[in-house]
């Protein structure tokens, strides 16, 4: 806890140093550590906003950031399992105790404007938690390393796409930023926050490719068949959005189905029983749909307002095409062929 929540009141202290306020006090930055780190465990925030702007909420925060606490927990797991020589232990000692500071922070740190979620601070805690004290070299894993680590490539070609997207359009992206003017502290921690964004911007990127798209605020929607704008909030690496409908990109559903049917082919060619290639292809492709649906729940959500809501990508609607590809594969690699064999069989038989 201390390596990700110290480093963060430094920062916050400083921050509050150098921006001049008049009527806050030093218990201030202090708050905000805390809430900057229970945002890096992904905690949803409701906010009540100044005058002349309705009640909003903040459920739409950084993937990226969850790797700094999750690193430190697994440290810290790491450390205790060789002093205590029991990892159950261990685990048992971190995730228990971690949780507990995780609520009590959220409780304390609350004030009139921002109130941190209680109610889901020590879920989402305890599942980062769990998550970071598996040993995940367990044979277990072994069948979903294929399609993860395909899955994760994916997600960096379409982070490189991006990053092409960004300089093409730089003169949007460049009015973005001066629309800011956020200094030259605020200009490194807004920089780090777009670059903790991205894990975020390529399941939206992946949803768009794919056809589902994703939504950009109330009644907005962007995909390749279909772009609807309202408004565009004044972040630079939102300068990567498409300007025009092009509904050829929906040929690379291609890549979908190259990474469901590779991962069908590895699992043919080592079982040849019919049953269980049908039990590993399950055992193999349910794992990636929940995670992708536990992602895609966190990549999207409500910025700040509820005209920004919703955000980013829906929960259901990107594993649903894992879901429509495994089923067409199972069919024309599995199933079908079974029905021709027993419909041959009986044949035989008359």
């Amino acid at each position: 806890m201390a390596l990700t929540l110290f480093p963060l009141s430094f920062i916050a202290l400083f921050a509050w140093s150098t921006a001049g306020s008049t009527t806050g006090n030093t218990s201030d930055p202090i708050r905000a550590a805390i809430w900057l780190w229970l945002g890096g465990h992904l905690v949803p925030f409701k906010l009540a906003l100044s005058s002349g702007f309705s009640s909003g909420a903040l459920t739409y925060l950084p993937l990226g950031a969850v790797i700094f606490p999750w690193l430190a927990i697994r440290s810290g797991f790491r450390r205790a399992s060789e002093y205590l020589s029991n990892s159950r232990g261990a685990r048992s000692f971190i995730v228990i105790w971690y949780t507990s500071i995780a609520t009590i922070a959220a409780l304390l740190s609350q004030s009139t404007n921002i109130k941190p979620n209680i109610i889901l601070t020590p879920i989402f805690v305890l599942i980062i938690s769990l998550s970071a004290t598996i040993g995940y070299q367990a044979k277990f894993f072994e069948r979903f390393k294929l399609l993860a680590y395909s899955f994760l490539a994916l997600s960096g070609l379409v982070i490189i796409l991006i990053a092409i997207s960004l300089s093409t359009h730089f003169q949007i992206v460049k009015s973005l930023a001066i629309v800011i003017q956020p200094g030259i502290m605020g200009g490194a921690l807004f920089t780090l926050l777009q670059l903790l964004y991205l894990p975020n911007m390529a399941l939206a990127g992946i949803s768009y490719l794919f056809g589902t798209g994703f939504s950009l605020g109330l009644g907005t929607l962007i995909s390749p068949t279909n772009l609807d704008i309202n408004s565009l909030p004044a972040i630079p690496i939102l300068g990567a959005l498409p300007t025009s409908e092009h509904p050829l990109l929906l040929i690379t559903l291609i890549a979908a189905l190259a990474l469901i049917l590779i991962n069908q082919l590895a699992i043919f060619r080592k079982f040849g029983s019919f049953e269980v290639r049908q039990g590993e292809v399950i055992k193999s492709v349910t794992p990636l749909l929940g995670v992708l649906m536990v992602l895609s729940y966190f990549a999207g959500g409500t910025l700040l307002t509820k005209d920004m809501n919703p955000v980013g990508i829906s929960w259901w609607k990107l594993s649903t095409i894992f879901v429509l590809i495994q089923l067409l594969t199972l069919t024309l690699g599995l199933y079908l062929p079974r029905l021709l064999k027993i419909i041959k069989a009986h044949k035989s038989e008359l």
